[in-house]
């Protein structure tokens, strides 16, 4: 059986991707909650799909192990819900996993089952999406063979034109979480809010940026081999009087009834976040090393969720087509830096700019 199942096919990333990988002829199983949803979602795409209504993660994870298909992509937020009951399914069954988690703590869990994985003949990949590859890319194409960095920065500057429900219960986990950052190779808690930045984008004005604690900051340790690293973004509101409160409302939300309540109002009035102005998603990367030598680089993409798409797709593609290898993997760990080419970004250091 070499089925894909995507769960959270109704939703904005889940319809993209199911579409993507329809149009490359895979054999897609639409997976959601609301059977008139995944209905109308099939009618859409407009191909044979076949359809699996499901309660939540734990339902699903039963279905896993009774029908074992050959991929989940899992495209419902928060990851920190729905990831864990998924992972023990998909190694006992042996199916492979992918998902776009961009929340430091998930993507670490999941990077931490590299053992387990590879002992079970399985590949787990998180971060599968503009999140974490699109910087993770960068970091890997300036360091090349060099020796590690020393230092280590990243950011995320997405451009998309409507944002799902799980993409704001995901935030919502990220600012629960409070701030994070490298420092001597070990993880340092920070008041969120404390580190701002001016991102430089070539022939644009630069853009304000948050260090938040997302699964671009551990990818980029993993991938520089910096022991000191910060990872912004600009999906964070960054004004001063913004910055003023979030230590606060990362206070309240980290109260798990208080994160839970929030968590179940996004869900019951489908809540999203504004949507990110522009036609152009950004990425940027600068690596420092111990002798003095600085390079930085740009990636170039469209809307973040036809990149997202388009990146979990190929990861797919590539899992039923064996070209993967057992273990938990971000992308770019696994398929390098061009698997963010293939997804249709352009990647060019500061040289090609005349920065």
């Amino acid at each position: 059986m070499a089925e894909i199942w995507v769960f959270g096919a109704t939703g904005l990333s889940g319809k993209a991707i199911a579409n993507d990988l329809v149009v490359g002829g895979a054999d897609v199983v639409l997976v959601g909650r609301d059977s008139a949803r995944l209905a109308s979602t099939a009618e859409s795409i407009g191909a044979a799909v076949g359809r699996r209504v499901v309660s939540g993660p734990a339902d699903l994870s039963e279905r896993i192990l009774a029908e074992k298909p050959r991929v989940i992509i899992n495209a419902v937020g928060p990851y920190g819900a729905t990831t864990p009951p998924l992972l023990p399914a998909c190694l006992a069954a042996g199916v492979h996993y992918v998902d776009q988690a961009n929340e430091l703590e998930p993507v670490q869990q999941l990077l931490h089952r590299h053992a387990d994985a590879r002992d079970r003949g399985v590949t787990l990949m998180t971060g599968a999406g503009f999140g974490v590859l699109a910087t993770e890319a960068l970091v890997i194409q300036l360091r090349g063979d060099r020796p590690p960095a020393a230092r280590a920065v990243v950011a995320a500057v997405p451009a998309v034109q409507g944002l799902g429900s799980s993409v704001l219960a995901s935030a919502v986990d990220v600012i629960a979480y409070g701030g994070r950052r490298y420092r001597d190779a070990r993880l340092e808690r920070r008041r969120l809010g404390a580190d701002y930045e001016q991102i430089p984008v070539p022939n644009e004005p630069a853009r304000g940026a948050l260090a938040v604690p997302t699964g671009e900051l551990e990818a980029a340790h993993r991938a520089s081999g910096a022991a000191h690293v910060t990872a912004y973004s600009t999906e964070v509101p960054n004004g001063r009087l913004i910055r003023a409160v979030l230590p606060v409302a990362s206070a309240a939300l980290a109260m798990r009834p208080v994160r839970a309540g929030v968590q179940r109002l996004i869900g019951r009035m489908r809540l999203t976040p504004p949507a990110t102005g522009g036609d152009v998603s950004w990425a940027y990367a600068r690596l420092e090393w111990a002798d003095g030598t600085r390079r930085e680089a740009w990636l170039r993409a469209g809307d973040g969720y036809a990149f997202t798409a388009r990146v979990a797709a190929s990861v797919a593609t590539r899992l039923i087509e064996g070209s993967g290898k057992p273990g938990a993997f971000t992308p770019g760990a696994l398929f390098g830096a061009d698997l963010a080419r293939v997804a249709g970004a352009e990647l060019f250091s500061s040289d090609e700019v005349g920065a």
